[in-house]
């Protein structure tokens, strides 16, 4: 009887440490989630006053055929987001291959090397604006310097122009997130057997052959961890190119993120801004259902 009594106290313990948490859950994040769906679904226009009036899947409809605008920013996501992703990778795979190496004050380059990603994004694009000031930036300064000193043309503004604005978008997040790839990558090449690598060595590989054949292939599943996941997080890029560009100039810098924000709370069409949304949540599942079906399958094949 006493057992009986003791379980039903553990039993009403636990739901009372459950309920709080599952109500919290409802509150924050469930009832948001379905209010925001059921807002796609109507015309929701604050400057027009015109609330709730059911479109169905009008929204959607209109986002997939008429709106060429919301295509043209999911090209420059996806331009800015692949570009970034394939340079971080490149960069990251180079220094974590020094790194593993036993140099002197590994330790602490590492160190350095990890402190832009413990930066906020916004504190990190507004550095990188301040220094591409069109009059008191040292990068865009430099470069104009260099351009009236050698006779290459005339003086410009790298935020300014419509390709060298997507190119300052892309240099400011390598910048934040390639100590991201080293880290993995670094992890990946630390925790190598050493077997096939001194196997290698002993047949004759070269370090190219040694690096191509053998490193690469161990390492192929913290690189592809690395590389989908910065791809998933660059699919809603938005603070680097707002704060430093505002999206322009013109559309140059435009992404998904940032065309709805204008829609929402710029133009006050949070209806039609709530499905991109959603749109914008569908591709995020499916990039990260794709990776984690891809490091299950890597990581039992």
């Amino acid at each position: 009887m006493r057992d009986l009594h003791l379980g039903r106290t553990i039993k009403w313990e636990r739901q009372s440490l459950i309920v709080p948490a599952a109500v919290l859950l409802l509150l924050v994040t469930i009832f948001p989630l379905l209010y925001s769906l059921a807002v796609s679904f109507h015309v929701y226009d604050l400057r027009q006053n015109i609330l709730w009036d059911f479109v169905g899947l009008g929204h959607y409809r209109k986002l997939l055929t008429q709106d060429a605008r919301f295509w043209e920013a999911l090209g420059v996501t996806l331009r800015i987001g692949t570009t970034a992703v394939l340079i971080e990778f490149v960069f990251g795979l180079g220094i974590a291959l020094l790194l593993n190496y036993p140099i002197r004050g590994r330790r602490i380059f590492t160190t350095l090397l990890v402190l832009p990603v413990m930066i906020s994004p916004v504190v990190s694009a507004l550095i990188f604006r301040m220094m591409f000031h069109e009059k008191y930036g040292i990068i865009n300064g430099t470069l104009n310097t260099l351009i009236t000193r050698w006779g290459w043309g005339t003086e410009f503004s790298i935020l300014a122009s419509p390709h060298w604005a997507v190119w300052a978008v892309i240099l400011t997040d390598v910048w934040q997130w390639t100590p991201l790839m080293i880290m993995i990558l670094l992890a990946g090449l630390q925790s190598l057997p050493v077997e096939p690598l001194e196997a290698a060595k002993v047949d004759g590989a070269s370090r190219l052959q040694l690096f191509w054949y053998v490193t690469l292939p161990l390492i192929r599943l913290p690189a592809l961890a690395a590389i989908l996941i910065r791809l998933i997080d660059s699919i809603k890029l938005f603070d680097v190119p707002f704060i430093l560009t505002g999206g322009g100039p013109g559309k140059a810098t435009e992404t998904i993120s940032i065309y709805i924000y204008l829609l929402g709370f710029r133009y006050s069409r949070m209806g039609y801004a709530t499905a991109l949304s959603y749109v914008l949540l569908i591709m995020t599942i499916i990039l990260s259902t794709i990776f984690i079906r891809t490091i299950v399958q890597r990581g039992t094949g």
